[in-house]
C-alpha cells in the first residue's frame, strides 16, 4: 500500500452505547490497516451526552478522534461534519459507517483495494446483512429507476445462497457502509444537506454517476446492520422525509419528456398512503403524507419546519385484533408466509382445508385500494377478508365503502395536483410544459 493512500472511517454516534463500540471494535480488527498509519476513526458525537463520549474516549483513546458537535445535526449533516475534517487531513480516501454496522474483517480492505485499483470508481459498498439473519440480504446497491420512479434495492431481504454476482454496478450506495474518493467529492459536493434525512445517499451517489464515476457494490466485502428491519419510529419522521425527498429527487432529475408521467406516478403513491392512513384513523401519518407533498411543491429543504413531525398514530392493531379474536380460517390460496405471521399473532388458531361458515375466509390481492370486484362467492361479510401484498387488510363494510369511493376522489386530487408539480419544475429547471 502507497504511503500516501490512507483512510480516513466516518462513525456518527447519537448515545448509541455498545452498538457504536462494536461498529469501532471491528474497523479496528479490519485486516491491513493500521491506526496512525493508514487508517483514522472519526467519531461524530452528535449531541451525544458526556457518559457515551467518556465512554469511546476511555475505551479506545488516541485510537479514535471525536468530532463533536452540541446540536443533533441528524443524518447527513452529521456525516459532513466528519467528512470535513477527514479532508481538511488530506485523507484520498473516506469511508462512512451508520454506527449500527459491524465489519467483516477483510471488508475494509476489499472496497479499499478495489476502489485505489479502479480510478473510474468513485464510489463503493459491500453487501450489507441482516445481523440477526446474517444470511439474508439487506442491500447490494441500489439503482434508480426512472420507470417507475422509485428507488430499487438489489436483493433486499434475499437469502444469499451463493448465486448472487460479485459485483453491482449500480446508481447508490446506501449511507449505512459506503467509501468514496476525495475527488470525487470535489467535483460533486458534501453529501446533499437539501435532504436532511433520507434520500441524500441516493443522491449523492447519481450525481457522482452522472459526474463520469462507476458506483459499485463489491460481494465480497461483507457488512452486517443490526437495526431491527420491524423496529416502529414513534414519530412520522420517515414518512415525511422519505415522501418529501423523493418526490424532490424526481422533479429534478426526471427527464423532460417523462415528467408528466413521473409526476402522477408519485402522486398516485402518495395519496395511497395518505389514503390508507386514512381509512386507519392515523391522522398524523395522513398529514404528514400532505405536509411532505406540499413542502416538496414549495421548495421547502433541509430540517422541517415545525408541525411536521408528529407523534406516529398507526397503530396496526387491527390486523393483529382481527386474527386474536377468531378461531379458524380459511386461506384461499397458500401463503406460508402470511400463515407464519397469523401464527405468531394467535398460535391456537385453525387453518382449515376447505371454507366454512365459522372461518374467516382470507382473499390476497395486490392492494385492496385496487379491489373493484367484491362480488366473492361467499357473500361480503366480517367473515371474508382481503389481505394485499403489503398486509393492508379489508375487513368491515365501513372499509369496503371508502375503496369504493377511492378511484373517483383520487381522479380529483391528481386533477388539482399534478399542474401545481409541473409548474414547480417549470420554476426550478426552465422546462415548458
Amino acid at each position: 500500500m502507497k504511503k500516501q493512500e490512507k483512510l480516513a472511517v466516518i462513525i456518527c454516534n447519537l448515545n448509541k452505547g455498545s452498538t457504536v463500540t462494536d461498529c469501532i471494535q471491528s474497523v479496528l480488527s479490519s485486516i491491513g490497516f493500521d491506526i496512525g498509519s493508514n487508517l483514522r476513526i472519526f467519531v461524530v458525537g452528535n449531541a451525544s451526552d458526556e457518559t457515551s463520549l467518556q465512554n469511546i474516549q476511555q475505551q479506545y483513546g488516541s485510537q479514535v478522534s471525536l468530532v463533536l458537535s452540541d446540536t443533533d445535526l441528524e443524518g447527513c449533516c452529521a456525516v459532513n461534519l466528519g467528512i470535513k475534517h477527514a479532508l481538511a487531513e488530506h485523507f484520498p480516501y473516506i469511508c462512512c459507517l451508520g454506527a449500527e454496522i459491524t465489519v467483516a474483517p477483510q471488508a475494509l480492505k476489499i472496497m479499499f483495494d478495489f476502489i485505489t485499483a479502479t480510478p473510474n470508481v468513485g464510489l463503493v459498498g459491500g453487501k450489507v446483512y441482516h445481523k440477526h439473519m446474517p444470511h439474508y440480504v439487506q442491500q447490494f446497491g441500489i439503482s434508480i429507476d426512472f420507470k417507475h420512479f422509485r428507488a430499487s434495492t438489489h436483493f433486499a431481504d434475499t437469502l444469499d445462497n451463493g448465486g448472487m454476482p460479485n459485483f453491482v454496478y449500480c446508481d447508490a450506495i446506501g449511507s449505512c457502509g459506503m467509501m468514496i474518493s476525495a475527488q470525487a467529492i470535489e467535483k460533486v459536493g458534501l453529501l446533499p444537506e437539501e435532504n436532511f434525512l433520507y434520500w441524500d445517499d441516493m443522491e449523492w451517489g447519481y450525481k457522482i454517476k452522472m459526474a463520469g464515476y462507476e458506483v459499485v457494490a463489491v460481494g465480497a466485502a461483507n457488512l452486517y446492520h443490526s437495526a431491527n428491519p420491524m423496529h416502529r419510529y414513534n414519530n412520522t419522521k420517515v414518512n415525511y422525509y422519505m415522501t418529501r425527498n423523493c418526490l424532490r429527487f424526481f422533479m429534478n432529475y426526471t427527464r423532460p419528456e417523462h415528467c408528466a408521467k413521473m409526476s402522477l406516478v408519485l402522486l398516485r403513491s402518495i395519496f395511497e398512503e395518505y389514503y390508507l392512513h386514512k381509512m386507519g384513523h392515523a391522522h398524523n401519518m395522513a398529514q404528514s403524507d400532505m405536509a411532505a407533498l406540499y413542502d416538496a411543491i414549495y421548495g421547502i429543504q433541509g430540517k422541517a419546519p415545525d408541525n411536521r413531525i408528529l407523534v406516529n398514530d398507526e397503530s396496526g392493531l387491527g390486523f393483529v385484533n382481527f386474527f386474536e379474536e377468531h378461531e379458524a380460517v380459511y386461506m384461499e390460496e397458500d401463503d406460508p408466509f402470511l400463515e407464519q405471521i397469523i401464527r405468531q399473532i394467535n398460535p391456537y388458531l385453525i387453518f382449515m382445508q376447505l371454507p366454512e361458515p365459522n372461518a374467516v375466509t382470507i382473499v390476497r390481492c395486490e392492494s385492496i385500494l385496487k379491489i373493484k370486484d367484491f362480488t366473492f362467492s361467499l357473500d361480503f361479510s366480517d367473515n371474508v377478508v382481503y389481505i394485499d401484498k403489503k398486509l393492508r387488510m379489508l375487513a368491515t363494510r365501513e372499509d369496503m365503502d371508502q375503496i369504493k369511493d377511492y378511484e373517483s376522489i383520487l381522479q380529483a386530487f391528481l386533477f388539482a395536483t399534478q399542474p401545481m408539480i409541473l409548474r414547480r419544475i417549470s420554476e426550478i429547471r426552465g422546462i415548458e410544459f
